[in-house]
Order: structure tokens, then C-alpha cells, then sequence
């Protein structure tokens, strides 16, 4: 490595110093035309900017993950009925009542995949003083995520997907207070207690053209 933007590459130096964006179809999850979540031990393969032509109502995540504490903010929706990427930034980066991680990072990583699908969402968040951070194999972590995320989704398998949308948004939590790297907090105590100052996004934001 060479040079601090090199080193940038591969270490975040503190809470809310690089966030990693997520944006994947759920290779097991599905909501039938009754609304019933499906799992499926058979991997579907579908792409992001292809899944809205897709016959099959497939499970989406949406995450933001803070690469210093490890912290995320997730939520989910189907790819028949998809939420608004800038909408979920703006929800990921605000204050949150029961959630202390908000704050926009000094840095991005978006995959090559979420831009294809949102070619302006790059423009979208350099609004916001945000830099792009091009993605390293160092910083790819979004299908660890999902495959934590998916473990908690399991109980609710076979279930109405619209009754539970709410508490399926709520699995970050979970994740979230799992033991951080130090072993001695949980990731978000970590973000809690190296967190310096915090910019969130004004409401602006969602209306510049």
C-alpha cells in the first residue's frame, strides 16, 4: 500500500469514516401471489438491474454498513413493490428513536452492481459532501451480511410477508449488538463510544433534482 488514499482503500479510521451500501436480491427468499415469504434451498441467480422483469416476487436487502465498527442498517422489501434508494440513505443516515447509528460517512463504497441498477446514485450522494470509495475485495462484505441477515429470516419463513415487514426491518438490531471485533462491546456500543461528530441529512436533500 502506498500513499494515505491507498491506505483509505483498505481501513477506516473511525465510525462513519467509510460506510459500505449493499443492494442485493436475496438468492433464497420470495413472496408468493398470496404474500407468503418462501425460502428455497436452490440458489436463484437473478441480477439487480433484471429482477423488476423477473416472473418470481424476489426478497430485496438494502444495507449500510459501517466498515470501522462493523454496524449496519438494513431493511427489505420485494421487487415487486421496491423502495426508493435515496429514500433509504436518507432513513440509514438520520436519527433513529431505539437505534443510535446515524450520521453520513465521509466515504461510500457503492458495488458496480448498485450502480448499474441506480446509475445516479453516485450524483446523489456526492450532494451530500460524500466521497465514492471505489470497492476492494478488503471491503466486499455485503454477502456476509445478507447470509447473517437471512439467518434471523428463517422463523419467518412460510409466513405473511406484509404482517411481518415491519419486524424483518428490525433484524439489523440483532446483528448489530453481536459481539464487535475487540470482544469487549457490541458493534454498535463500538460505534457509540468512537464516535466523534455527527452530520445527518437534511430533508433537502430528497427534493434536489
Amino acid at each position: 500500500m502506498k500513499g494515505a488514499n491507498n491506505m483509505q482503500s483498505y481501513r477506516s479510521l473511525h465510525p462513519n469514516h467509510v460506510h459500505q451500501l449493499t443492494v442485493s436480491v436475496s438468492k433464497h427468499y420470495w413472496i408468493t401471489g398470496e404474500g407468503i415469504l418462501k425460502y428455497r434451498h436452490k440458489k436463484m441467480e437473478v441480477a439487480l438491474d433484471k429482477v423488476e422483469s423477473s416472473k418470481r416476487n424476489h426478497l430485496i436487502h438494502y444495507i449500510i454498513r459501517d466498515h470501522c465498527s462493523r454496524v449496519l442498517y438494513s431493511e427489505v422489501a420485494s421487487s415487486k413493490s421496491n423502495i426508493d434508494l435515496q429514500q433509504f440513505l436518507f432513513r440509514a443516515w438520520s436519527q433513529k428513536e431505539g437505534f443510535a447509528f446515524c450520521g453520513i460517512p465521509e466515504l461510500l463504497t457503492i458495488p458496480n452492481t448498485v450502480q448499474k441498477a441506480f446509475p445516479k446514485i453516485k450524483e446523489k450522494v456526492s450532494q451530500l459532501g460524500i466521497k465514492y470509495l471505489k470497492v476492494t475485495s478488503g471491503f466486499q462484505a455485503g454477502v456476509r451480511d445478507v447470509k447473517t441477515l437471512e439467518e434471523y429470516m428463517k422463523f419467518y419463513a412460510e409466513l405473511p410477508f406484509t404482517e411481518n415487514h415491519a419486524t424483518l426491518n428490525e433484524t439489523f438490531n440483532y446483528v448489530s449488538t453481536m459481539q464487535a471485533r475487540t470482544g469487549k462491546q457490541s458493534k454498535l456500543e463500538m460505534w457509540q463510544n468512537n464516535i466523534n461528530t455527527v452530520s445527518v441529512p437534511s430533508e433537502s436533500w430528497l427534493r434536489i433534482a
